[in-house]
């Protein structure tokens, strides 16, 4: 029997999970959900480390820009946490795979046999170490199945510093510090224009149509025979944001550059002081490394990630103090918070 659904039951399936989508939005925010935003969200879904608890679950995060997701890793369970913090699967267009340990990858197989059976028809596109290719294709011949989706798998080399374009940002990969190969992503948003200054368009005469284009597009324009220019209308353009993506490393160089400037940087804080001499053998990195990163980096917030398992009782929130010592702009997120991203000021570096 075909595994393909009728085309009116997959339009169906994805009209259903985009409504879906925008129940859960209203519910949490009073906000009827517009797709065409300027917003851009950071979606914790599993924030331990190792093996999941029953306050942690294991790594993944979405970064939700307007109506398009990218997932970051994979781990066990992410298909639960999509569905409570009211994201459709079906709009997850890019996955970045950091390395190749199952924390981070076993929620993978799961997540495209479950798009092979609601019948996704969007291509899905995943980036990641080197063995991911095989890893997959394991599956599939174990399975038995091929999906009817176009699956591509980009596997990233282990040089300095790589560089792929994906819906809504520039990616640049480098390789971190791990006991396997890790990268770390940093996500750049190309810049905005600036603001149309409608009324002084109308003041001036601007006709609608080509002509206030022309000037979006930072092109001067004649109108009554006056030349107008962009910069008279448009105002300066807005820098894109940026998001930072290092887990599981040591402190290092990479990661440093990788997260220069930006708006948020999610890093490995597995470890407190208390268990401080785990770090290093492991390759991991304690909050007070991840301040450090952060604060070298020039970063504008830093989010602590991949909380190990025995930060029982007060730990966590010890962790957290320890990383403010060094970096004020610090925070510990939990499973299913979101953070909003916000745009920078055309003055801001």
């Amino acid at each position: 029997m075909s595994s393909r659904r009728p085309a009116k039951l997959i339009h169906a399936l994805e009209w259903l999970e985009a409504h879906t989508e925008r129940i859960h939005l209203h519910a949490r925010t009073g906000k009827k959900a517009n797709i065409m935003t300027d917003q851009m969200n950071l979606i914790f879904l599993g924030t331990g480390a190792a093996a999941p608890s029953l306050s942690r679950g294991l790594p993944a995060l979405v970064v939700q820009q307007e109506n398009r997701l990218v997932l970051c890793d994979c781990g066990e369970g992410t298909q639960m946490q999509l569905q409570r913090a009211g994201l459709s699967s079906a709009k997850i267009h890019t996955i970045l795979i950091s390395h190749l340990h199952g924390d981070h990858l076993f929620g993978l197989p799961g997540l495209i046999n479950s798009q092979q059976l609601l019948g996704r028809s969007r291509p899905l596109n995943i980036y990641g170490p080197i063995g991911l290719r095989r890893f997959i294709g394991c599956m599939k011949q174990l399975s038995a199945y091929e999906p009817d989706f176009a699956l591509a798998i980009h596997e990233l080399d282990e040089c300095d510093e790589q560089h792929f374009d994906i819906p809504g940002f520039t990616v640049t990969a480098r390789r971190l510090e791990h006991s396997s190969p890790c990268f770390g992503f940093r996500l750049q948003e190309p810049p905005k224009p600036g603001v149309f200054d409608a009324d002084k368009a109308e003041r001036l005469g601007i006709p609608r149509g080509m002509e206030r284009a022309a000037l979006q597009r930072g092109e001067n324009v004649r109108v009554s025979g006056r030349e107008i220019a962009a910069p008279e209308i448009v105002g300066p353009e807005r820098p894109g944001r940026v998001i930072v993506y290092c887990t599981d490393t040591r402190p290092c160089e990479a990661g440093i550059e990788l997260a220069r400037h930006c708006d948020l940087l999610v890093h490995d804080a597995t470890f407190s002081d208390a268990y401080a001499d785990r770090a290093e053998p492991t390759m991991h990195s304690t909050g007070r490394d991840a301040a450090r990163v952060a604060q070298t980096a020039g970063a504008k917030r830093l989010a602590l990630w991949h909380l190990s398992i025995r930060l029982h009782g007060g730990e966590e929130e010890n962790l957290l103090h320890q990383a403010r010592e060094g970096f004020a702009d610090a925070f510990l997120p939990s499973d299913l918070d979101v953070v909003k991203i916000e745009r920078r000021g055309a003055d801001e570096p």
